[in-house]
């Protein structure tokens, strides 16, 4: 078996006095814990006698790195014997606990005199909810606190009102550490006016309005280059420097050994040139208006076959002498209608004429749309359009590493050709300066930023794909190192500001930061982008027009001809 876990309701720890027992259950009405884990189990802390608890007991047995955060519910209760065997029982209270270093701890120890050593060891493993018992003396109990300096509180048992206070309501001052990622928008680096290096992006904001509610003062690591990234991770240098902070955002999926506080939701998808736009000409009979043909033909026969039937006769599939009125109809135009009609022909001539009304609003809207924002002539909807168009998706290695991944090598490798690889500088310079040369990998928490930049634009430099996205649901979270003692306060600051409407806030004004530090700007057409209506323009229109026109003057000759061949036989 992984670990010997012996799980009890009836105890073997007993009572050194009655006061153990109240202060169980004091703390068990102030924390509401559902399990008691039990580090060490010498006779000198833990008496035989056994006390009633409905509360299930875990007792390790000096065994270590059992790691019970997988197994059982976190809201328990750490006990701890360090007596005689303080150095085993304390690797092996750290190693239990790790992943859950705030769990409610008390500590049994040998005298008060080595408390202070104690709580320094406890501060250091980055565990505060630390009480502490001197031997078997049970009217005072110990605890620490943690900001702005280590200070030790000694209290009597029968004055305590509540055990453990919060330490990171305020900090005093202390000194919190951050390293930025520089990858824009989250975190940006720039210098003022003195050369001095300064920091700006949503989560610098976040983090500056979390640090000031917790009444702490921020430090930044100036490690970052102020171009490009870091050669390595965030994540990775903080656990090589003692960082508080790494602030980067990064996907959920990725498995690491600290501790993530999800911050928004986003996806992965790719961002492409935008297409050449249809023709102008093209925009007149791009609607598809000839699949009505059809049913105007329909509507053209129940209304003459309803004539017939007024006036007496049999049904008929002829209906010729009605197609002036239908098509006149359904192209909303005006029409002279037969004099004493039935409210059925009435009601018959309305729906007519209601339908050209709609088709013909739906007709202008659409050309009005397509001739101040044309559409695409032939969008880029699959990856083997890719190479019939010989275009490349610039992307670094890690990114594409993290593409095998979730897509598997085989998608990779297939498409290999068009994957042009390139470092982390260079990639985000011609992404942001929106270089049309190749399609980016981008998520929504910078698409925001770069669709904003080509409002002014006559038409945008690049699109958003709704068919090529790599991940269409991904957690973005900020890591924290593992056994972060800011970590549950992180997470609850985090979501209020979500709930509040402050992180959005925050998301959005960064914007106007980042071209107030002219890290983007907003592209603007050379020239004047307008251009009014030509006669080639209406290419097609003329062509329709003059088709139209030469076949009814065809139609007319051909009856003239008829009427003459007709009067000719008559006459003989």
């Amino acid at each position: 078996m992984r670990l010997a876990i012996i799980l009890v309701f009836l105890s073997p720890i007993g009572t050194q006095s009655a006061s153990l027992s109240g202060i169980l259950v004091a703390l068990r009405k102030e924390l509401r814990y559902t399990t008691i884990l039990v580090v060490g189990g010498s006779p000198s802390c833990w008496g035989l006698e056994p006390f009633r608890s409905d509360v299930p007991i875990i007792n390790m047995r000096g065994m270590s790195n059992a790691h019970p955060k997988g197994i059982f519910n976190t809201r328990m209760l750490a006990l701890a014997c360090l007596q005689n065997q303080s150095g085993d029982a304390v690797k092996s209270l750290y190693g239990n606990l790790d992943g859950m270093r705030d769990t409610p701890t008390l500590l049994v120890a040998s005298s008060d005199e080595e408390m202070r050593d104690l709580f320094l060891g406890c501060f250091s493993e980055h565990m505060l909810n630390v009480l502490a018992l001197a031997g078997s003396d049970t009217e005072f109990i110990y605890s620490y606190q943690a900001f702005p300096a280590l200070r030790v509180i000694r209290r009597k048992v029968a004055e305590v009102q509540r055990y453990f206070a919060p330490q990171l309501k305020d900090l005093g001052g202390h000194t919190v550490t951050a390293l930025p990622s520089n990858i824009m928008p989250c975190t940006i680096w720039y210098r003022d006016a003195e050369g001095k290096c300064k920091l700006s992006g949503y989560l610098h904001t976040f983090l500056w309005n979390y640090v000031d509610n917790i009444n702490a003062t921020l430090k930044i690591w100036d490690v970052v280059p102020e171009e490009g990234k870091l050669h390595f991770t965030v994540s990775r240098l903080s656990k090589v420097q003692h960082v508080d902070f790494p602030l980067e955002i990064v996907s959920l999926y990725n498995k690491s050994g600290s501790q993530q506080v999800p911050m928004e939701i986003s996806s992965w998808f790719l961002m492409l040139p935008m297409e050449d736009p249809v023709p102008r000409a093209h925009l007149f009979v791009k609607l598809g208006l000839e699949r009505l043909l059809a049913i105007i033909i329909v509507v053209g026969v129940v209304l003459g076959n309803a004539h017939r039937l007024e006036m007496g006769l049999s049904p008929s599939w002829r209906c010729y002498y009605v197609a002036d009125r239908v098509l006149r109809g359904a192209l909303a135009q005006t029409i002279i209608l037969p004099r004493r009609l039935s409210p059925k022909l009435m009601f018959i001539y309305c729906l007519l004429l209601l339908s050209g009304f709609f088709l013909s609003n739906y007709y202008l809207a659409n050309l009005t749309t397509w001739l101040v924002h044309p559409p695409a002539s032939d969008p880029v909807l699959k990856w083997k359009e890719f190479r019939l168009r010989q275009l490349k998706v610039l992307i670094t290695p890690e990114k594409l590493d993290y593409l095998s991944l979730i897509w598997g090598t085989d998608f990779t490798k297939a498409y290999s050709d068009i994957f042009r690889l390139t470092n982390s500088t260079d990639f985000q310079r011609r992404r942001i300066a929106l270089d049309p040369s190749y399609a980016y990998p981008v998520s929504t928490s910078l698409w925001p930023f770069l669709e904003q930049s080509q409002v002014r634009l006559w038409r945008p430099l690049f699109r958003r794909s709704k068919e090529l996205v790599f991940q269409p649901f991904q957690i973005m979270s900020m890591p924290l190192p593992r056994n972060s003692i800011f970590y549950k306060s992180v997470l609850r600051y985090a979501a209020l500001t979500r709930e509040t409407g402050l992180y959005v806030f925050w998301f959005r004004r960064s914007y106007y930061e980042l071209v107030a530090l002219r890290k983007i700007s907003y592209k603007e057409d050379e020239g004047n982008p307008y251009c009014d209506l030509k006669w080639t323009d209406f290419l097609l229109v003329w062509l329709g027009f003059l088709g139209g026109t030469c076949m009814n003057v065809l139609v007319l000759l051909l009856e003239v001809a008829h009427y003459k061949w007709h009067a000719r036989n008559a006459a003989l």
